[in-house]
């Protein structure tokens, strides 16, 4: 039975007519390596009570039944899950049916690999390290309260209705992309384009001597750690494209700001433009003040700044900074942990940081449109560049990327 309906984000929109055009864009997966024995009738438990509190799980899409794509919210949900020596099965979902996730496990003598396989659209990667967290909780403990949290992600699709129809945040994203530089990066000359569309990783873990010295650089300019960071990916994108005007992709997160907020699932995420000039003094607090500036307006769709741009894509280049807590209690230790996502982004970079494992730079791109050496290149650069030694010209960054 149905017993909610709201409208879709427009990144939510963008995720599912990707994803319908291969079956695999903006399919996503975390496995966890667990040390511990393993009770599958404690993870049925786990799971049933986990998608009874969270509507987000119990949510199909209908994209053509009523006058706008909507998100059914149903009353019951199964989430799926395998057990067996065999790989996950990973594939499309049915849209029409909830939930839009599976679970499988491969369990060891005294260890177990538990994956989660979902679709993009119903979760962001906070959300994931909640869920995670919850699921574990719940697999130890039974009886744990079930009222679901106090916020919902209907809020965060009412917020953004309310932005699309203030001409006030119009024109802020109006100013940011007037007259923008193309910010496309430079492609290997004579590398084969088309084919199959893949999305490959390069991960590399950061020096935590390195970690430590960009933390305390942040402290002294009195910024988060992820304005530092975020300027040196400018940096990057100034050095190879030449153009000290920076137009990058960034990743904004609409949360609700509620105690309730942490524990909701759903997709808080959206990418906007931030535009900057990366050869001019103070750029680390240059970002923190622009970041400032565009909080409240973060959740005004792309697709609109595109229109207003008159250019799709608008942009070529993305970067992020996650921070994933994933533990799994004294009697369950968390041994690895891994993500991947496919999405439909020709590059982007994110700095990772997980417990245990320290910070890792991933750089996600577009095989069709980037050899692996020239990706290797682009995390050279920006090793130099997190460690201040990006003291090269555009035009040997130039020579470096072709």
């Amino acid at each position: 039975m149905i017993v909610d309906a709201y409208p879709l984000t427009a990144l939510q929109a963008g995720m599912l007519y990707h994803g319908e055009l291969d079956g695999v864009t903006f399919h996503d997966r975390t496995t966890l390596t667990l040390r511990g024995r393993f009770d599958e009738a404690a993870l049925v438990r786990a799971l049933g009570e986990l998608t009874a509190r969270h509507e987000v799980l119990r949510t199909s899409f209908d994209l053509t039944g009523f006058s706008e794509p909507v998100q059914l919210v149903h009353d019951h949900a199964e989430i799926p899950l395998t057990v067996s020596a065999d790989a996950p099965e990973y594939g499309p979902f049915d849209w029409s049916a909830p939930p839009l996730l599976r679970v499988h496990v491969r369990p060891e003598e005294d260890r177990f690999a538990l994956t989660v396989y979902f679709h993009h659209a119903i979760l962001d990667g906070w959300s994931v390290a909640a869920l995670v967290n919850e699921l574990l909780a719940r697999y130890r403990t039974p009886g744990l309260p079930s009222e679901p949290p106090g916020a919902r992600f209907s809020d965060l699709v009412a917020v953004e209705k309310e932005l699309v129809a203030s001409p006030e945040a119009a024109g802020f994203w109006r100013e940011v992309v007037a007259g923008a530089p193309d910010g496309r990066l430079p492609r290997m000359p004579g590398y084969p384009t088309g084919g199959t569309r893949t999305v490959a990783v390069l991960a590399t873990p950061l020096d935590p001597a390195l970690v430590a010295e960009l933390t305390e650089q942040a402290a002294r300019e009195r910024v988060p750690l992820r304005s530092v960071l975020i300027a040196a990916h400018l940096r990057v994108l100034h050095l190879v494209t030449g153009d000290p005007d920076v137009l990058t992709g960034v990743l904004t997160h609409g949360r609700p700001e509620s105690e309730a907020g942490d524990e909701v699932l759903g997709l808080f995420l959206n990418t906007v433009p931030l535009r900057l000039r990366a050869d001019a003094p103070g750029l680390v607090r240059r970002v923190f003040e622009a970041e400032v500036a565009l909080l409240p307006y973060r959740q005004y769709p792309l697709f609109e700044i595109q229109r207003a741009a008159g250019r799709s894509p608008l942009l070529d280049a993305h970067v992020d900074f996650r921070d994933f807590h994933v533990y799994g209690g004294a009697d369950l230790t968390v041994e690895d942990q891994d993500f991947f996502e496919q999405t439909d982004l020709a590059f982007s970079a994110a700095f990772v940081r997980t417990p245990d494992r320290g910070m890792t730079l991933t750089i996600s791109y577009d095989t069709t449109q980037f050899p692996a050496e020239q990706v290797e290149d682009y995390r050279d650069l920006y090793l130099r560049a997190l460690s201040g030694q990006a003291g090269v010209s555009p035009r040997d960054a130039a020579a470096l990327a072709a």
